[in-house]
């Protein structure tokens, strides 16, 4: 059959056994007869940039928001299947349960074959694999125990597993006696065994085997061939290599033992296969249920000697090969012996294995994957009525969300007196205890410019923000902050986030609201308060800076600024000031590992690359934006799981090699995430990010940490933050007015973003 498919797997040039299989099968399939075979290649975060052409797009093991992304990608692809390649560590999380994020958003059928399947599992890997096969629409397995130990451990559906057998390439031309001479292996009995280089391959017991074999046995020698495993030469060099090399000096086998410590083409490692007279696989772990190395040299047909993991009893137990137990140096040794000095033995053995081994070539196994896709379209549709067309698949749980809430200013209303907004509130009833910030009518005087652009009647609640602006401006430009109810300033240090705040406020007035009058007033206080721009140090202070700037610039009023407004010249250097100043504490602190502006994450976080990504897009600056865009995947990273919006607590905040505080999340931190993912859907044309922002707004509604809504329909209002055991049950101005932005923000931001597509 025709089909286009997908394969997410570890993929070239990453080296590994796994990407090395998902390079053959999109061969195997293309040889099949399949249209077309897109990758999404799993990779690490430090993985090269370079992929091959086939590769559609990358999902960095650790990052939700790269699955949230290969989803919407393979989705709206024209694919009819995707063909997950599952192994426990190529996915992030724990037993590598991020790849539910993927799976949880996939609309198309879903084939994972199984590269390993724990017969007695830890509880983590359990519920790994359960909720894998949830997830799926069918099920590989390469070993047909494979398919009973999912059955009788996990549940598995019979009717969704398929047995296809790990494919093998087909072998090269030349003779053995030929590729030994060309190898400079010529009079030797060669035994040889293949793979990535590290613990848990059983090579120690295969040496102490040779050094008893080699007794009997003088031209006897032993390949090791492959690079150490990428992953253990990270974590510790060659150190494994070297104890291996020490281990064959104390056993004087110097000899009889070649390490050929490099990664093979496969031309060259199919010729040391056809090079060898035994292969041996001395795997210690008895629960493998496949193995590449042995399907090669079994197809290759070399005599087998191997230890008896579930793979190898399915493949060699009825005569293609030899077992022996488990960590049995002596056993081993002894069929080494015995094979090596039979040569008749051998050719049985290998006829054996040929035979053992038909059907597993490629373009075979090929056609069997797209068998199985044409069940499972033929199969959806039946269950839609005779339409052939490839299913829909709900995520777990099968309901659509709710949309979220429209904002109702009713309880911000409530708040506010002639004076402004007031605080803090004792559950819904004004505080009047608490005063007023400049803090709170700035953020309500943005929320009322939005509500308005959204069809509200805000103008009252404007101008009264407005004139408690005017009251809190000094004379040199800065905002005084907190009030006492009787409206007398409170001593206070200045607020550089206060600043910044009013500004943006003011900035939206200026160039939103209409009337020509209302526009001065707020033009005139947004000029005074760009005064001590120049002196704001902090990394907040210039974020929400260049945030204000942005909103300046981007909505600067077509029928000109109002009389004694700033030049956009003016308002431009401040938002490059305050960028520039983002970016340089970006390249002093960020990392490979923490791609982030300080060492640690603290409060309205996610404003930080929202000021990039604005200011990236208003001055068409690429640095900014891709600053932003790498450093707002580093806060969605450690902010977001499985899809639930989980901000860093206030309680401790989150020092970098630290515990990350988990409560006292404040709804700030909503709104500012909400803002962000927006701009970065705005600027990347990447609608991953607006189901991010959804997410985030989601906070307020109920999908966070406890399950509970901070929203409460009744008022309107928005509790204070979420602690380990429920809401803070008061509705103050800042909780508030933090729904409000991010539910009017939501607005604006879908708004531009279509219009910059």
């Amino acid at each position: 059959m025709s089909a286009r498919l997908a394969i997410v797997s570890t993929y070239p040039p990453r080296q590994c056994g796994l990407a090395t299989f998902s390079a053959h099968l999109r061969g195997g399939l293309l040889a099949a007869g399949a249209e077309d075979v897109a990758v999404a290649a799993m990779v690490k975060r430090d993985a090269p940039a370079e992929q091959l052409p086939e590769t559609v797009t990358v999902i960095r093991d650790d990052l939700e928001i790269d699955y949230r992304r290969a989803a919407h990608l393979l989705n709206h692809g024209g694919y009819d299947a995707v063909l997950l390649q599952h192994e426990f560590g190529i996915f992030g999380g724990q037993a590598g349960v991020m790849v539910n994020h993927l799976l949880d958003r996939l609309e198309i059928p879903v084939i994972a074959t199984l590269h390993t399947i724990l017969s007695d599992p830890e509880p983590e890997y359990r519920h790994a694999m359960t909720a894998l096969l949830q997830r799926i629409d069918a099920t590989v397995v390469m070993a047909r125990r494979g398919g009973e130990i999912i059955q009788q451990v996990y549940g598995a559906d019979p009717e969704r597993i398929a047995y296809i057998p790990h494919g093998v390439p087909a072998p090269p031309p030349g003779t053995p006696a030929e590729w030994k001479n060309r190898l400079g292996l010529s009079g030797r009995t060669v035994v040889m065994t293949f793979g990535l280089l590290g613990p848990g391959k059983g090579i120690e017991t295969a040496l102490q085997a040779v050094a008893l074999a080699s007794r009997g046995c003088p031209d006897l020698l032993y390949l090791v061939v492959g690079a150490t495993h990428p992953e253990v030469l990270r974590r510790e060099g060659e150190r494994y290599r070297q104890g291996l090399e020490a281990q064959v000096a104390e056993l004087g086998i110097q000899g009889h033992v070649r390490f050929v410590n490099r990664y093979l083409d496969e031309d060259e490692l199919l010729g040391f296969l056809q090079a060898a007279d035994i292969y041996l696989v001395p795997y210690p772990g008895a629960q493998q249920i496949s193995s590449g190395t042995l399907t090669y040299a079994l197809a290759m047909g070399k005599p087998i000697i191997s230890t008896p993991f579930v793979y190898a009893q399915e493949l060699l137990g009825e005569g293609a090969g030899l077992l022996v137990p488990f960590h049995d140096a002596a056993a081993m040794g002894r069929a080494l012996s015995a094979l090596a000095a039979d040569a008749g033995w051998r050719t049985s053995l290998s006829a054996a294995a040929r035979n053992r081994a038909k059907g597993f070539t490629w373009p075979e196994v090929g056609q069997s994957y797209l068998d199985l896709v044409g069940r499972l379209q033929r199969r959806a549709a039946r269950a839609q009525g005779g339409a052939l067309s490839v299913r829909v698949r709900q995520r777990p749980g099968g309901t659509r969300e709710k949309a979220l809430p429209r904002p109702r200013l009713s309880h911000l209303q409530r708040l506010t007196d002639p004076t402004g907004v007031i605080q803090h509130a004792v559950g819904p009833i004004p505080n009047l205890t608490t005063g007023y910030t400049s803090d709170d009518n700035a953020r309500a005087l943005l929320v009322s410019v939005w509500a308005a652009r959204a069809g509200e009647a805000t103008a009252q609640l404007s101008e009264t923000y407005l004139a408690f602006l005017a009251y809190a401006q000094r004379p040199d430009g800065w905002f005084h902050n907190a009030f006492s109810y009787d409206r007398n300033p409170l001593a206070e240090d200045r607020s550089e986030d206060c600043q910044a705040r009013c500004l943006w406020g003011l900035a939206a007035a200026a160039t939103q609201l209409g009337g020509s009058s209302v526009a001065w007033t707020a033009a005139h206080l947004f000029r005074r308060g760009l005064a001590p721009c120049g002196s704001v140090r902090t990394l907040r202070g210039r974020a929400g800076v260049a945030v204000a700037m942005a909103e300046w610039l981007e909505h600067r009023r077509a029928d000109g600024r109002p009389d004694g407004a700033p030049t956009d010249d003016e308002v431009r250097a401040h938002l490059i000031r305050a960028a520039d100043g983002l970016t340089d504490a970006w390249k002093q602190h960020a990392t490979r590992d923490w791609a982030w502006f300080e060492d640690r994450l603290t409060y309205d976080n996610a404003l930080l690359p929202y000021a990039l990504l604005r200011a990236g897009r208003i001055l068409d600056v690429p640095e900014y934006r891709r600053i932003g865009l790498t450093a707002l995947e580093f806060l969605a990273g450690a902010t977001f799981r499985d899809g639930v919006f989980w901000p860093i607590g206030n309680d401790g905040w989150y020092v970098r090699g630290g515990r990350r505080a988990e409560f006292d999340q404040q709804p700030l931190e909503a709104t500012a995430m909400v803002l962000a993912c927006q701009e970065a859907g705005a600027v990347t044309g990447d609608k991953v990010w607006h189901g991010m922002a959804l997410d985030a707004a989601r906070w307020f509604t109920g999908r966070n940490a406890l399950g509970v809504p901070l929203l409460d329909p009744e008022t309107g209002g928005c509790h204070d933050g979420l602690n380990p055991h429920g809401v803070n049950r008061n509705q103050g101005a800042e909780s508030t007015l933090a729904w409000l932005m991010a539910a009017y923000g939501l607005e604006q931001r879908s708004a531009l973003s279509t219009a910059v597509r």
